[in-house]
């Protein structure tokens, strides 16, 4: 997973809820700008929505897995009972989006999306399949294994049956 900052004027929140109707969107975006690049300050502050300002707009709904007081909020920690024997105190409240590097929870931190990375092939090259370009004959002599006793090394020294001429191929 590969995260990307979101260049849009509405956060990605599809994992901590949804939303009941749209949040205003610009009028006149063109694709190949900015989303604000034709609005005055005023209206670029009305339609840049923030992960806090979604969050606590009536249009959002959130999903039951968020903690609503402290208990919910230990409840979710990453720490377990039956694997420490003598626990620090800080040990309750740490939560897996701040131990974890790329953790897959529903609370969203940044303003990113994430992206899904391809994964490279095991063997650690693409595979690759062709077709043959040409077709060499296997009785040409430029196709066999070089040896003491072969025509291309031995001319010269090696001279034909019939008329006793070198050996030229």
């Amino acid at each position: 997973m590969l995260r990307v900052r979101n260049y849009s004027y509405a956060p990605h929140l599809e994992r901590e809820g949804r939303l009941i109707c749209p949040l205003p969107s610009p009028p006149n975006i063109d694709p190949n700008r900015e989303w604000y690049a034709n609005l005055k300050p005023y209206e670029r502050l009305f339609y840049h929505q923030t992960l806090s300002s979604v969050r606590c707009s009536k249009r959002f709904v959130a999903t039951s897995q968020i903690p609503k007081d402290s208990l919910d909020f230990q409840l979710q920690s990453r720490y377990v009972h039956s694997r420490e024997n003598f626990p620090e105190s800080v040990d309750y409240v740490l939560q897996t989006e701040t131990c974890c590097p790329m953790p897959q929870t529903f609370r969203v931190l940044r303003n990113t999306r994430d992206v899904k990375v391809p994964t490279p092939d095991k063997m650690g090259h693409p595979l690759k399949i062709g077709g043959i370009k040409e077709k060499l004959s296997p009785h040409s002599v430029k196709l066999i294994n070089s040896g003491p006793h072969t025509q291309l090394v031995n001319n010269g020294y090696s001279r034909q049956p019939a008329d006793g001429n070198f050996f030229r191929y």
